[in-house]
């Protein structure tokens, strides 16, 4: 799994979601602007985070939080039950 480069801090939290009230954006193929990473925090559950372009599937756990690399495509899929948000970087 990937890492965050040490030169970023942490600017923004988003909310925190469960299965039922993830936005269909975060469903579906986005991105994060150019300069900004951001890590998908779980707390319950588990939380599906796919790279169609790596063809990149990892499940994600409590223990095993997920690294989005800027600008680049991906998608999420909470398995039911799951709680996550998201803690945005920038250098």
């Amino acid at each position: 799994m990937k890492q965050l480069p040490d030169n970023v801090s942490a600017y923004n939290k988003s909310q925190t979601y469960t299965d039922r009230s993830t936005p269909g954006m975060m469903k579906n193929e986005h991105r994060t602007r150019a300069g900004v990473w951001a890590k998908i925090v779980v707390q319950k559950g588990e939380v599906v985070y796919m790279i169609p372009s790596d063809d990149e599937k990892i499940t994600l756990t409590p223990d095993n939080p997920g690294i989005i690399e800027p600008a680049v495509f991906h998608k999420i899929d909470p398995q039911q039950g799951a709680k996550f948000y998201l803690e945005f970087y920038r250098d």
